[in-house]
Parts: C-alpha cells; sequence; structure tokens
C-alpha cells in the first residue's frame, strides 16, 4: 500500500508492519526462534512496540505514591546510579579495549561527577526500544533497522544505542524485582552486514547477544511485504 504513490520506508513503519500481527499471543514462532524453550503458551508472550520502559515505570509508581514525582525522580536517580555501577562497573573499560569504537568522550559511560549521574538518568528514563516481548522467564528487547544503521549520540553517557538499551532494561529488571533474563535480538535488512557492526560484535563480546539473534526481516512475519 502506497499513499499518492509514495512508499512509506520509516523503520517505524516496516516495524509496525511486521510486528502488529504478532500481537494477542501470536509471537510464540519467534519467541521460539530467539531461544525460549520450553516453548510458552501464547497467553504468556506480552509484545509493546516503541517502549520507552523507565519513563512508563517511574509514571506508573508515581501514581501509587504521596511524594511528587520530582521527588521520586530524585530518589530513583541515586538508585539508578548504584544499579549501573554494581551491574556495569567495567562498561568503559571493556569498550576500550574491545578497540572498535573511537573518540570516547570523559564523560561517555563514567558517572563519577552529579552531572553524569544526572545524564545517565536522563539517557535510562528516554530510552525507547523498538520492539519488546515478555515471557515469565525472559525479557526479549528488539532493535529493528531498515536502511539505517546504529544510532551513537556523543553527548550521552550511555552513547551507543544497542547498549544504551541493554543496560537499561537489565537497571529497570533489578529496579522492579523481576527475576527475568534480558535477550536482545536485532532485525535488519542484512545480516551478514549488521554481524559486522562494532555495537553487534561488542554485545557478542560480552555474550548479552546471540549471533543467532540477529534476524532477517522475513524471519519475523514473512506475510508482511
Amino acid at each position: 500500500m502506497t499513499i499518492l504513490g509514495i512508499e512509506n520506508r520509516t523503520e517505524n513503519w516496516k516495524t509496525a508492519l511486521h510486528f502488529s500481527p504478532l500481537f494477542g499471543g501470536n509471537g510464540v514462532r519467534l519467541i521460539e526462534r530467539l531461544g525460549e524453550s520450553p516453548k510458552p503458551q501464547p497467553d504468556d508472550v506480552k509484545l509493546e512496540l516503541f517502549w520507552k520502559g523507565m519513563r512508563d515505570f517511574l509514571h506508573r509508581d508515581s501514581e501509587k505514591k504521596e511524594p511528587a514525582r520530582g521527588q521520586l525522580k530524585e530518589a530513583a536517580r541515586g538508585q539508578f546510579v548504584d544499579l549501573y555501577l554494581r551491574l556495569f562497573p567495567d562498561l568503559r573499560t571493556d569498550i576500550e579495549k574491545f578497540g572498535a569504537f573511537r573518540n570516547l568522550k570523559p564523560h561517555n559511560y563514567d558517572v563519577s561527577t552529579d552531572e553524569r549521574m544526572a545524564k545517565l538518568f536522563d539517557n535510562l528514563f528516554n530510552t525507547e526500544i523498538d520492539v519488546v516481548l515478555e515471557t515469565p522467564d525472559k525479557l526479549f528487547i528488539g532493535e529493528a533497522k531498515h536502511e539505517m544503521g546504529f544510532g551513537a549520540n556523543s553527548n550521552l553517557i550511555l552513547v551507543h544505542q544497542l547498549m544504551r538499551q541493554y543496560v537499561t532494561a537489565t537497571i529497570l529488571i533489578e529496579f522492579s524485582n523481576n527475576q527475568k533474563e534480558v535477550v536482545p535480538f536485532v532485525v535488519c535488512d542484512s545480516v551478514k552486514k549488521f554481524l559486522k557492526t562494532s555495537q553487534v560484535r561488542f554485545m557478542i563480546s560480552q555474550g548479552w547477544l546471540k549471533e543467532n539473534n540477529v534476524l532477517g526481516w522475513d524471519k519475523v512475519n514473512p506475510s508482511a511485504s
């Protein structure tokens, strides 16, 4: 389908087109492909698109408590920083040793000042994940790519897109007292090309991303065009 004869080439449109048929428990086949075993029941699979989990979790939490939202965010910021330091104490060092990322700024992945702590919180709060599937044991976080590469914003504490999403999901799991494994995946036009990208190679080297979980669009919903 086109509008005025113009093809919609945006990633969000392609993501919605391929993943929306998986609502209502229809994502079981994809979950199996991503390594979920034993096979979950359809009712146990939840799907959301364009998910800002940290933002929405804090909004939900603020509605349940008396303190002003600003006070809750301030309290949460300290907890997020503590979790980041505990869960990812060597992230900057690991990235530097990997050797594929050039021109890191002094503040990248570093929260040694109050200003950087505040920026880390903003990174987590505003991180969006294209596709999230949840089962009783796992949280699958997916980045969908069509024609564009992975984002990297040197002004952020969490510079690189895939790492930022993984850190955000992992901290949110811990912060919300859930016992789930975070399983990243990527959907892209060319698996061969994306397996060569620095962010994918780093995620694989850390054991966070499985090579088999870099998928072509045809592996999501073959009926979508």
